[in-house]
């Protein structure tokens, strides 16, 4: 079945959030849900939200989960070393950029992703990409040749190393192990719009 992939930016930052479903199937998986629920939630419609997928613990990429895990029951996944950041805004950016030392809306509840996962018909190949956070993961669909990258790789860029968890040399290290994939793969960034490995690939020395 052909892939639906939706975008929804997300807030003062322009964050993407990506709804993902295969045609045919009336559930989604949502995958790093910004800081606008009620343009997710219109945008969703009466799909189920079978899981929320997240690259990092950063706060603009998570303002959304606790209200849409609430109303909709959907588990929520993040890599194992991002999730101390889920609730805690002095490490997650939202204290430094906010001002402010408190998240709005309820608490996160979130699970570790393991190397795979099956939600909404799809088979996500799991991609430690630490480098701008500990936890960062890229959700691969090889069969779809489709990969979510969160602020791992973006179109001519990758995101910032100088927040909390971040490393040059881990970046550089991710950055090899993405550019391993296929040219042809469709890469949809956690901001801006989308590019493919190839693209990307041929503006780096690694």
């Amino acid at each position: 079945m052909p892939i639906q992939i939706q975008n929804v930016c997300c807030g003062m930052i322009q964050e993407n959030a990506w709804i993902v479903r295969l045609e045919g199937r009336e559930d989604c998986a949502v995958i790093d849900p910004g800081d606008e629920y009620p343009k997710l939630k219109q945008a969703i419609g009466d799909r189920r939200v079978a899981a929320i997928l997240l690259t990092h613990g950063h706060f603009d990429h998570i303002m959304a989960v606790g209200e849409m895990a609430a109303e909709t029951g959907a588990p929520v996944y993040v890599g194992a070393e991002d999730a101390e950041m889920l609730n805690a805004p002095e490490l997650n950016g939202y204290v430094d950029l906010m001002g402010v030392s408190r998240m709005p809306g309820p608490a996160i509840a979130a699970l570790p992703f393991g190397g795979t996962l099956s939600v909404a018909g799809l088979d996500f190949q799991v991609l430690p990409t630490p480098g701008h956070s500990k936890g960062s993961v890229c959700l691969y669909l090889p069969e779809e040749g489709v990969l979510f990258s969160g602020d791992t790789l973006f179109a001519g860029g990758y995101g910032r190393l100088d927040l909390h968890g971040g490393s040059p040399l881990d970046m550089r290290n991710s950055l090899k192990a993405l550019f391993g994939l296929p040219g042809e793969v469709r890469v949809y960034p956690g901001h801006g719009g989308p590019t493919t490995i190839a693209r990307e690939r041929v503006r780096y020395r690694l």
